[in-house]
């Protein structure tokens, strides 16, 4: 009963549009009140040790990188790049949106970073070659979904610090189902392309494009030097963002030089209040989360699922509908702190690999960003647009459909998303 309640109050507030970390935070505030047994200096406690970790440290270091690239000159040379591989192609603008979202992914971990900083650029590009606001806005606010699939991730960090799974083969698992978003993505901008007659982008010589991926090459070696790290062992997935991040600055001083020196206290307090809002609502949700476990719930859960069925294909589809559902009004890492206790052991009863299980749970709950009321990508490609969220929807559903159909493929085919960690970590 008191879980009920606790859940019930968490909903309300967030209908009410308290913020997700507030709401979260009373919801367990209320939880342990209504216990009578438990001081309240546990909720405190609680949010402390759901941080107290050295490998989230990860996380602003990852958003530092993503901040010092983006002024640093990087998103114009990986939009130009994209240009070089899919700009020749009918409505070449969308199709370089995704593919500069893929390679964004590779560098900032954060959907929300990459919806900002290529759709500033792209949106507007978009709008005045003849693209329609809703397709604009839909093709950027999911594809920069991909940026918390392909690695390196923030939320999969989040997800390894709550299950306790490798970082480094997290990462890993999220290329195949990344890149295969990215597809499906290109094949409804073909779709769309075709029925509203976009333009073809002006082809790029081949002087020119040797010159253009050359001069992206120092930007894409983040990349490898996150991973290429993380695989060999050489250092932790904490230690590969505090390389990462130096790279960057490096990168955006000394190599494009349009970073300076000036705007870096800006950028680190830019950071600091973003890491500040991220780390209390992972310390709320984890106190929440404590709260559940304590009341039992996961337990309970587990036992009604196993009690209609013991079959793994069923059970998974039950995870997905939930998850599908909880990333409509619940912002994706207070989600994988949440629910990861309580869905985690059900599903390695049936079978499932923990790595596969958090890629599964991080793509469906990806959906979630552009997935109305609380899609922050959404709302963030709507305000650069300048269009409500309304007018969106309907251009939202066929990139809606297709990803929902990859969710599927990966967790009902795992060998998707094992095999490279499999071959590389194993």
């Amino acid at each position: 009963m008191i879980s009920i309640i606790v859940f019930a109050v968490m909903i309300g507030l967030m209908f009410l549009n308290v913020p997700i970390a507030v709401g979260t935070g009373l919801a367990a505030f209320t939880g342990i009140v209504m216990t009578g047994d438990l001081p309240l200096a546990v909720l405190v406690q609680r949010m402390f040790v759901g941080i107290d970790t050295f490998t989230l440290i990860a996380v602003p270091l990852f958003i530092l990188t993503g901040r010092m690239m983006a002024l640093g000159g990087i998103t114009e040379d990986l939009i130009n790049l994209s240009r070089v591989l899919v700009g020749y192609l009918r409505g070449g603008l969308a199709y370089i949106n995704i593919v500069a979202s893929m390679f964004f992914a590779g560098i900032t971990g954060s959907a929300a970073s990459d919806t900002s900083s290529v759709g500033a650029i792209l949106i507007p590009a978009m709008v005045d070659k003849g693209y329609e606001k809703d397709f604009t806005v839909a093709v950027t606010a999911t594809s920069s979904t991909i940026g918390v699939m392909i690695p390196p991730s923030i939320p999969m960090v989040v997800y390894g610090v709550a299950s306790g799974a490798s970082i480094g083969r997290l990462f890993l698992g999220g290329f195949v189902p990344g890149i295969l978003v990215g597809l499906v993505q290109m094949a409804v901008t073909f779709f769309y392309a075709r029925k509203r007659n976009y333009p073809v982008e002006t082809t790029v010589s081949l002087r020119e494009s040797l010159r253009i991926v050359l001069k992206s090459i120092p930007a894409l070696m983040t990349i490898i030097i996150i991973l290429g790290g993380i695989v060999s062992g050489f250092f932790t997935p904490t230690e590969a963002a505090g390389i990462a991040a130096l790279y960057s600055f490096l990168l955006g001083t000394l190599y494009y030089r349009e970073l300076k020196l000036k705007e870096i206290p800006g950028i680190l307090l830019e950071v600091a209040t973003t890491t500040g809002m991220v780390a209390l609502m992972i310390a709320t949700a984890s106190a929440l989360g404590w709260l559940f476990a304590n009341q039992g719930v996961p337990k309970v859960i587990g036992d009604a699922i196993l009690a209609v069925t013991h079959n793994k294909f069923i059970i998974l589809l039950m995870i997905n509908l939930l998850l599908l559902f909880v990333g409509t009004w619940l912002d994706l890492s207070p989600a994988v702190i949440i629910f990861t206790p309580i869905l985690l052991p059900i599903a390695q009863q049936v079978g499932v690999d923990p790595v596969h299980f958090g890629v599964v749970m991080v793509v469906n709950l990806a959906i979630g960003l552009f997935t109305p009321p609380v899609g922050v990508c959404l709302f963030v490609a709507c305000g650069i647009a300048k269009i409500s969220i309304t007018d969106t929807i309907r251009a939202f559903i066929p990139f809606f459909l297709v990803m929902v159909g990859v969710l599927f493929l990966i967790t009902y085919v795992p060998e998707l998303v094992l095999f490279i960690p499999n071959l590389f970590m194993p």
